[in-house]
């Protein structure tokens, strides 16, 4: 096997391990339980572990619990703290707190209290391009609710100062299949890696029959949340849709969006605008909306190959999963 092919399958079994881990973070970690999940034996498992994402097994635990715990102090109010600490997986209160205050410098009452909103902003303040651009996406309110009498879903409407106006509609998603590859990692100013990265995915598809034109589908799906996982441990599936559960091979990897209710926001943005047509989103419709985001991941889902498009512009619809406060 060339080493090409052997990184290829190290990655996959470690992916697998990251997956797992994403539904099971809050369990008691068994490390023979995971080694076998990997297909690697338990002595080597951890270093193999380590080596590719950066992080010892216990610190990449604790660190998603962690982060998992502060989305939702964020969103979710009314549950108490105490009852977060133990829903992620901390053996209690006084070892939570003693954890999330050493991972973001204040406490889980400040952090709910209004500490995340500043240390959001920090990150965005760390993008070049976001004052300048945020200028243009300036929004001068969102419309009142009304139901489309076609669909029976809930939509809104985004007024903007600058730019078109923005309809978010809320509706069920169904699951969709799906091939990726992963990067870990910083992803911002990476559009050739990104590039080259969907060229491998579809060329790996295509080999085997899995392409249909029309038909295939274009993702990116967000394992963690922009604004509280650092973004050198950022993890970020590049996906196309297959047909049907099929197996992966080397670095490509088969996985699912989940299925649900999800606030779907229809974008034609230049490529530097991502980040702010999420802020719309997030900041904008999201408190005004009734609705808080639940566990499963974001994603976006291309429309359009922007070459094509007179402007260049890239056609893209973003889904942020969501339940009712």
């Amino acid at each position: 096997m060339a080493v090409q092919e052997i990184k290829g399958e190290y990655l996959k079994r470690i992916n697998s391990v990251l997956d797992y881990l994403a539904l099971h973070y809050a369990e008691d970690v068994n490390l023979e339980h995971l080694a076998k999940v990997a297909n690697f034996s338990p002595f080597h498992f951890h270093r193999i572990f380590t080596s590719i994402t950066g992080e010892p097994l216990n610190k990449y635990v604790q660190r998603i619990r962690i982060e998992k715990a502060a989305a939702l102090l964020k969103y979710q109010l009314l549950t108490p703290v105490s009852d977060i600490a133990l829903d992620c997986g901390f053996s209690s209160s006084a070892s939570f707190a003693r954890v999330f205050k050493q991972h973001y410098g204040v406490s889980a009452s400040e952090w709910r209290n209004g500490a995340s909103e500043s240390f959001s902003k920090n990150r965005k303040a760390q993008s070049k391009d976001s004052e300048a651009l945020g200028k243009a996406w300036q929004t001068e309110d969102v419309a009142p609710m009304y139901i489309d009498p076609t669909t029976n879903s809930m939509s809104w409407e985004i007024n903007m100062l600058h730019l078109k106006n923005i309809q978010v509609e809320v509706k069920h998603v169904s699951e969709v299949n799906l091939a990726y590859i992963r990067h870990i990692g910083e992803f911002k100013g990476e559009k050739k890696r990104w590039i080259e990265i969907f060229q491998r995915l579809v060329q790996w598809a295509s080999s085997r029959d899995l392409v249909r034109c029309p038909g295939t589908q274009y993702y990116t799906v967000f394992r963690d949340d922009l604004n509280i996982t650092d973004f050198s441990k950022f993890k970020t599936d590049l996906c196309l849709s297959v047909e049907k559960p099929i197996t992966g091979q080397g670095e490509v990897c088969v996985g699912t969006i989940a299925g649900g209710k999800y606030a779907v926001a229809y974008f034609e943005i230049d490529a530097e605008e991502y980040e702010q047509a999420w802020n719309v989103l997030f900041d904008e419709w999201l408190p005004k909306s009734g609705y808080q985001p639940d566990q499963r991941c974001c994603f976006e889902r291309y429309l359009n190959d922007p070459k094509m498009h007179p402007e260049n512009k890239h056609m893209v619809e973003m889904c942020l999963p969501v339940k009712p406060l």
